[in-house]
């Protein structure tokens, strides 16, 4: 039991760092370019992938 509300601790303090995070982004002006990077993110990633793959070919 003591493992689950070490993991429920963990996620909640990751969601109270996002939310600090995102504000401080809002604050300084940040925020869009990084909501941008983020939505590009996983097409990147995928790039990175397939052309690893191709590599191992």
């Amino acid at each position: 039991m003591k493992n689950k509300k070490s993991l429920v601790d963990m996620v909640l303090g990751v969601v109270i760092f996002l939310v600090f995070f995102l504000m401080m982004l809002k604050m300084t002006g940040l925020y869009e370019p990084f909501i941008k990077t983020i939505r590009y993110l996983p097409d990147f990633l995928k790039d990175i992938g397939n052309s690893w793959k191709a590599g191992l070919k």
